[in-house]
């Protein structure tokens, strides 16, 4: 037996803990049932809203492409070797500007690159056509294109705005614009055009630069219509797709990029990629020619010194073989003359080094080609100079492609600053002692041609000055042809530049990324589900009485014997009674269900009930008054005793005016007799089978009348003559007179009532069952109002009078029965299993 009996407690205690899993997903089917029209609008709403988004919105697509950034072969590591430091007629002056993948990505992302881009494409123009719902942007088939002078273009500051429409086969053309004075003094003017055209093309003066209009031929101007033109600088629109645009490296181990673009017109977005490659292989190619146009300024600079040098020379030799009639002079001494011809050749030659080193000097101590470029590969024999100024030239080439996108404060250019300085200041001492060993050398050199020069004084002065003469010339030609042998391979060089940037594929159009239909549809139809389930929530949250069935589960676990719905003045007798014999309504049936569900309740020999409450105005006297005819209508003996003696409405239920006879008459006394009792007794009125026990004079000290041994002998006395006794008494939450009166009670009916009780209030209940302070309890939940839905908890009775099924019974969340909270006809009670209701302790079952 006690096996089976722990096997039993065991089996409800899962199937309560299966139930209460349950509860949720219960109260949410609920939720969306009772509450489908705000769900459904809700959907409604939101995949409306999603539909006009997806109308409205312009859909962005995406294009990328693939561009192989050629390495510098004459680089190792990234880091050139002093041999190569050097540009030799290998290199055909061809200077490299790859300073890693990681520089060039930042330089295809420069705002500067697309700016140049822009420019190129004139992108800086965008062009809408009105629309009915709205304007679509086009591009390459706007019927009138519009453009900017280009000096005004780079200064512009504010966008440009027209309307362009064709009426009665006139353009009408308006827009607004805002200059913006040089003078920081003068405010902005925001001006207005409006103009009417015959014909295009036409220009238009404006404070801003000169509009041009000229129309297209493959597309006519729609007559409906009207064409939207917005103007922005170049800075401003290739800003905007340098923050379109993304770089990334496909692999570390290669020099490929890709280049990802997103914009509203895919056209658009090619065209920008295939020129953007354009634009950087012209930037790179002006970075590698720099050096070499700069040398080929300065050799064409010493070109025409040299050439003005040897015609005077020239000249000069004719003079005097006019004027000495000279026509063909022998030498004197050949071996005298050819000394002299070696050191006249190397004195020349150090003349020449020394004429270099000033000329290179002069052309740094210019302002305006500081942090520029040195001429190389002029002749000059000192390899420190050279290699120092080879160095020199690199980092400027580096400077200048890092200042396209930066400050020259910035961190990226301040060392390349610092080093141009040093290295100037290296050449200048390098050049200075390469000057001072040439005078050195010079200096030997001169001595010696002086001693061969004095050998020669005994030729006769027409030989020595045609020689020296001849040996000028000499010089000067030899100078002036390999400085024409260095212009040509400099021009070589510049011609045979190749690219840098080589795209591998045509740029694609990867396909719209923006908005995503279905990603959109989908947010909005859980948005529009979510919405009203946040709602019912947040409501539901901010609730702090009870509202039903449903609460009260979620607050106890407490059995739930009934839920009394609110009372019609039409089923009421008296002024509280609405349980009447021979009837068949909905209080009747609520009545009959709670009364069963008590006798469940109850064990043999037991048959004193006590109905309390937290507060006062919860429904106790209501509740115990109806439920006292019920138990008589089966025609069993009942006694209601009104316990709260503090505040009695027994007396004003029945409609009695007795005010004296009651139970503190009986209390007062030490020992009641039966006799006493019957004394007291009233008939109700309402059921031959139903006496009352009022409460009586309300007497002073209420707490210690309960407290008297009278009241237990009363119940036993009471007990011999009624099968049922019912004891209205005082709210528990708000004195302890009903803690004292629950040492005679069987079972405890705990009141409460839809939209009146707070739901604080059930911590209370529950430290009352725990402590076992009130004995058996249970719950009534009183004032449901069976016409409304509220969050979720929904009563409905449906026509008494047609009867089909009849009202459903079962289990309460808890494994205990009681009435369900949700009513439909009635008629025939349904089944009870084992696991009924039973006393707290004890799950026997009551047969």
């Amino acid at each position: 037996m006690e096996e089976n009996k722990n096997a039993g407690l065991y089996n409800v205690q899962q199937e309560n803990e299966t139930e209460k899993s349950s509860f949720d997903i219960r109260t949410l089917y609920t939720m969306v049932v009772l509450n489908w029209k705000w769900f459904v609008l809700s959907l409604v709403v939101c995949l409306s809203l999603a539909v006009i988004y997806l109308k409205f919105t312009t859909p962005i697509y995406q294009a990328n492409v693939k561009l192989l950034i050629k390495e510098d072969q004459n680089n190792s590591n990234g880091r050139s070797s002093g041999k190569s430091q050097l540009l030799t007629s290998t290199t055909l002056g061809i200077m490299s500007n790859s300073a890693g993948i990681d520089n060039e990505m930042v330089i295809l992302g420069s705002t500067a690159l697309a700016s140049e881009t822009v420019k190129d494409l004139k992108l800086y123009v965008n062009y809408w056509i009105s629309g009915r719902v709205k304007n679509h942007i086009i591009y390459r088939t706007q019927p009138v294109s519009v453009d900017l002078d280009g000096n005004s273009l780079d200064n512009l500051k504010m966008p440009i705005k027209l309307t362009i429409k064709l009426e009665n086969g006139k353009y009408h053309i308006t827009g607004t614009y805002v200059y913006v004075p040089s003078d920081p003094d003068k405010l902005p003017e925001k001006l207005k055009i409006d103009r009417t055209v015959a014909r295009l093309p036409f220009t238009l003066n404006t404070k801003v630069g000169v509009l041009s209009f000229k129309a297209n031929p493959l597309y006519a101007m729609p007559t409906d219509r009207s064409l939207k033109v917005l103007i922005v600088s170049p800075k401003m629109a290739g800003a905007a797709y340098a923050n379109s645009m993304s770089i990334s490296q496909t692999s570390k181990t290669t020099t490929i990029a890709e280049l990802v673009i997103k914009d509203a017109v895919p056209m658009r977005a090619v065209d920008y990629l295939r020129q953007l490659s354009v634009c950087y292989n012209r930037q790179a190619n002006e970075d590698k020619n720099e050096i070499a146009m700069r040398t080929e300024q300065f050799i064409n600079t010493r070109l025409e010194k040299i050439n003005n040098e040897l015609g005077a020379t020239e000249g000069n030799l004719e003079s005097t073989k006019r004027r000495y009639n000279i026509v063909d002079p022998k030498l004197n001494s050949a071996q005298t003359l050819a000394n002299s011809d070696s050191y006249t050749q190397k004195l020349a030659e150090m003349n020449l080094q020394l004429e270099l080193l000033r000329s290179i000097n002069e052309y740094m101590n210019e302002p305006a080609n500081k942090y520029q470029t040195l001429p190389t590969n002029v002749g000059l024999n000192d390899p420190t100079s050279s290699a120092l100024i080879n160095k020199y030239n690199e980092i400027v080439m580096e400077r200048n492609r890092l200042l396209r996108s930066a400050s020259e404060t910035s961190p990226s250019v301040t060392p390349l600053t610092a080093q141009l300085d040093d290295l100037t200041n290296s050449i200048r001492r390098a050049m200075s002692q390469a000057q001072r060993n040439a005078d050195i050398q010079r200096n030997s050199i001169l001595q010696q041609y002086n001693t061969y020069a004095g050998q020669l004084s005994s030729t006769p002065e027409q030989e020595r000055i045609l020689t020296q003469i001849g040996r000028q010339q000499e010089v000067k030609s030899g100078l002036y042809l390999m400085l024409l042998q260095k212009r040509e391979e400099n021009s070589i060089s510049l011609a045979a530049t190749a690219d840098k940037g080589k795209l591998i594929d045509d740029p694609l159009v990867m396909g719209k990324i923006s908005p995503k239909s279905s990603v959109i549809m989908l947010m909005a139809f859980v948005l529009g589900l979510a919405l009203p389930v946040g709602v019912l929530f947040l409501i539901n949250f901010f609730r702090y009485k009870i509202e039903g069935h449903d609460d009260v589960e979620t607050l106890t676990n407490l059995p739930i014997i009934g839920d009394v719905a609110i009372a019609s003045e039409e089923v009421k007798s008296k002024a509280g009674i609405v349980v009447h014999e021979n009837t068949n309504n909905i209080m009747e049936e609520i009545f009959r269900s709670l009364r069963t569900n008590i006798q469940f309740m109850l064990k043999d020999n037991q048959k004193v009930i006590m109905t309390t409450s937290t507060t006062s105005g919860e429904g106790k006297t209501f509740i115990t008054s109806n439920l006292a005819v019920s138990f008589a209508l089966l025609g069993k003996k009942v006694v209601l005793i009104g316990l709260d003696i503090r505040k009695p409405r027994l007396a004003q239920l029945f409609e009695l005016k007795d005010r004296k006879h009651g139970i503190t008459n009986l209390l007062v006394h030490g020992n009641p007799t039966k006799e006493d009792i019957r004394e007291q007794i009233v008939k109700s009125g309402v059921n031959d089978n139903l006496d009352l026990l009022m409460a009586g004079p309300i007497p002073p000290n209420p707490t210690e009348l309960v407290s008297r041994p009278a009241l237990p002998q009363i119940i036993e006395l009471l007990k011999e003559d009624y099968d049922y006794i019912l004891m209205d008494t005082a709210p528990a939450g708000l004195v302890t007179d009903t803690m004292q009166i629950g040492r005679c009670a069987d079972m405890t009916v705990y009141m409460c009532r839809a939209d009146y009780t707070a739901k604080a209030s059930f911590e209370l209940i529950n430290t009352f069952d725990k402590q076992n302070k009130l004995p058996n309890m249970c719950i009534v939940i009183n004032g449901i109002d069976m016409s409304k839905k509220k969050y979720g908890y929904y009563y409905g009775y449906g026509k008494y009078g047609k009867y089909g099924k009849y009202g459903k019974y079962g289990r309460s969340n808890n494994g205990r029965y009681g009435y369900t909270s949700t009513y439909g006809s009635y008629g025939t009670y349904g089944s009870y299993t084992s696991s009924g209701y039973g006393n707290k302790n004890d799950n026997s079952i009551k047969k």
